[in-house]
């Protein structure tokens, strides 16, 4: 998830890493993980800006949820958190 972390505190995919800054983007991931990143919705650039940073940084897996959050919940999958 690349939103902040309060946002990834109060709701986030079940297993999902909070990535929201280059250096716990290097402390927690490598160059060849696979790596789906996300925000909140569709509009939220958030999760652009990190799948270009990955990929400009050599990261070669990295594939970006567009819908996000709303996406997720709305197909009625679980999230996790404390809620708003």
């Amino acid at each position: 998830m690349t939103l902040g972390e309060w946002a990834f505190e109060a709701q986030h995919i079940p297993g999902s890493l909070n990535i929201y800054n280059a250096e716990s983007m290097a402390n927690q991931l490598t160059k060849d993980d696979e790596i789906v990143v996300y925000c909140s919705n569709v509009d939220c650039i958030a999760s652009q800006v990190a799948y270009h940073r990955l990929v400009n940084d050599g990261y070669t897996n990295v594939r970006r949820f567009a819908g996000g959050l709303d996406d997720w919940s709305t197909a009625g999958y679980p999230l996790e958190g404390t809620g708003f």
